[in-house]
């Protein structure tokens, strides 16, 4: 081979790989304390990405306390809360600089907004891997760090993981918690009925027995898991813009009520809002499936009392929705008829992350949206 061309393809492999690694995970650039721990952390036959890896209550922990030990200083990793079984739920909070030392740039006297992302109250494990992938995106990619500049992240990723590890080796559908009661035969509560909002209203239909997938609990608030997504809203309250609630097995952007078809309060802005992000999903993963924009109430077509949306909206938080990802049931059912594109989850996945930026830019361009 001519020497010039060999140093011509040389350079190519070369550059091509360089190129490769500083792409990898959906970044255009990754972060060089990302990579580092890539470098050191990673197995050969072990997944690079988040969005490959097998979703478990261990894949969480890794995942968190590494990125923790190589890119600390873009996240607090906060563990005051357990689950019945002993399972710690993570508050990630994630900023530029740790929080608490750093202000919006363009406001140096006002604090940043804080967007508040909570994921896997009914125990699945796609909406907790889609929560992980956000963490990632926000810490590995350095094109992204605009949004780690202007606004503080908190990200709860796995707020049922008892009820996830439950539902990853049962046959039967299991969405409640594995809180156990005194007669040693039932267990378990449905954390989106445990919220002080109508808690178990006679609005809504009645589930007294403690067997029911939906058994609002005991008494309202009474699960730790409640209790943990509670305090997080109180203590962001302050300047908490944004809450998002993420669930699997749908595609839609819903907002207040769950409850009610009633609009108690203007919920124009809501809708507004919602119907942006939509359109920047659908724009991202077109395809088959429409990301649909209406209230929790029409979704369900049914109240649905105790809901944690509507408990952060009625406490506060301009900006509260449930976020429905990926197709379960529905792809089930799809999928007799039609076969899904290869790398549909993909396109999903970034077009839902579109949807999360769409939430900044609300926050940051003023011109567009107004003061929230």
């Amino acid at each position: 081979m001519n020497w010039f061309i060999f140093c011509l393809v040389a350079s190519f492999v070369v550059n091509f790989h360089e190129n490769n690694a500083q792409s990898r995970c959906g970044c255009k650039t990754i972060r060089p304390c990302y990579k580092e721990m890539l470098g050191k952390l990673l197995d050969r036959d072990e997944a690079g990405c988040i969005e490959d890896a097998a979703i478990g209550a261990s894949t969480v922990t890794i995942f968190l306390k590494a990125i923790r030990e190589y890119c600390g200083k873009f996240l607090t990793l906060v563990t005051d809360h357990m689950t019945f079984e002993g399972r710690h739920l993570y508050e990630v909070v994630l900023s530029a600089e740790k929080q608490g030392s750093r202000t919006d740039q363009h406001d140096p006297n006002q604090p940043k907004p804080v967007i508040i992302i909570e994921a896997g109250q009914t125990g699945g494990s796609e909406p907790v891997g889609l929560a992980l992938f956000v963490v990632e995106q926000l810490v590995a990619c350095e094109e992204n760090e605009d949004l780690l500049r202007r606004v503080t992240w908190v990200v709860l990723p796995c707020t049922n993981p008892d009820g996830q590890e439950y539902s990853r080796f049962s046959q039967a559908p299991w969405k409640k918690n594995l809180r156990q009661f005194v007669d040693q035969l039932s267990y378990g509560v449905d954390i989106t009925r445990n919220f002080d909002v109508h808690w178990n209203s006679v609005i809504c239909e009645k589930a007294d027995s403690s067997f029911s997938q939906t058994y609002p609990g005991p008494a309202v608030s009474s699960e730790n898991e409640t209790k943990f997504i509670k305090a997080v809203i109180a203590k962001h309250r302050q300047n908490a813009k944004v809450y998002l609630s993420l669930k699997g097995d749908g595609h839609a952007i819903l907002y207040p009520y769950a409850h009610t078809a009633e609009n108690r309060r203007n919920t124009t802005q809501l809708r507004r809002v919602a119907g942006e992000l939509a359109a920047r999903v659908n724009q991202r993963a077109s395809g088959v499936h429409i990301f649909d924009n209406r209230s929790i109430f029409d979704a369900d077509g049914k109240p649905h009392c105790g809901h944690s949306v509507d408990y952060a909206y009625e406490n506060g938080v301009p900006l509260a929705y449930e976020m429905r990802v990926f197709l379960g049931s529905d792809n089930a059912i799809m999928s007799m008829f039609q076969q899904m594109p290869r790398g549909y989850d993909t396109s999903l996945r970034n077009g839902y992350f579109s949807g999360i930026r769409e939430l900044f830019n609300v926050l940051t361009n003023e011109k567009k949206y107004g003061k929230i």
